[in-house]
């Protein structure tokens, strides 16, 4: 069903500068970009409520349907979050995990090293894609390390740095 390629992830919390990450690898490998945002904005445009902040369960479905349909590229090398995110938001939110998150084969689809960009106040802004607040995302980051230490990722510490600094940082780890 799935490429046999497994995919590197890289994670974290709303605004910690994960995209222009994904942004900058796009040059040397291939990368998917972050599937929240794409129905985030899709939604907003359609006046529908599948946004963390409205209805989050919806959200969370059509993000897995998208993603799984994503996953299918044989090229991607690099993700911009996983599934195992939607958990995370689920748990802050305290609703139940649906099972096609809980039964689905990470660990068959990406690498266990994880590279988490950490929650970092000096880069946060809110936009209209990402309403949520910096407290938020510091609940979610807590969220986030748990669920990925729990099913058995090794976690990736990237610096508060400079983008290519991180970039440099990941490309050493994986080529």
């Amino acid at each position: 069903m799935y490429s046999q390629q497994k995919k590197y992830i890289i994670t974290g919390a709303p605004g910690t500068g994960k995209t222009t990450l994904i942004n900058l690898l796009k040059d040397t490998v291939p990368c998917m970009d972050e599937v929240a945002r794409k129905v985030i904005i899709k939604e907003q445009k359609s006046n529908q409520k599948g946004m963390p902040w409205a209805d989050i369960t919806r959200f969370a479905k059509l993000v897995y349907t998208q993603t799984h349909q994503e996953l299918l590229d044989t090229n991607t090398q690099i993700c911009d979050r996983s599934l195992l995110d939607l958990t995370a938001y689920l748990t802050v939110a305290n609703k139940v995990i649906p099972s096609y998150l809980l039964h689905f084969p990470y660990k068959q689809i990406y690498h266990t090293p994880v590279f988490f960009a950490p929650t970092w106040f000096d880069i946060y802004c809110q936009d209209p894609q990402r309403l949520q607040k910096f407290e938020y995302c510091l609940r979610l980051e807590k969220s986030l390390l748990e669920h990925y230490t729990k099913k058995g990722f090794e976690i990736i510490m990237l610096p508060k740095s400079s983008p290519i600094k991180r970039k440099k940082l990941i490309l050493d780890s994986i080529l």
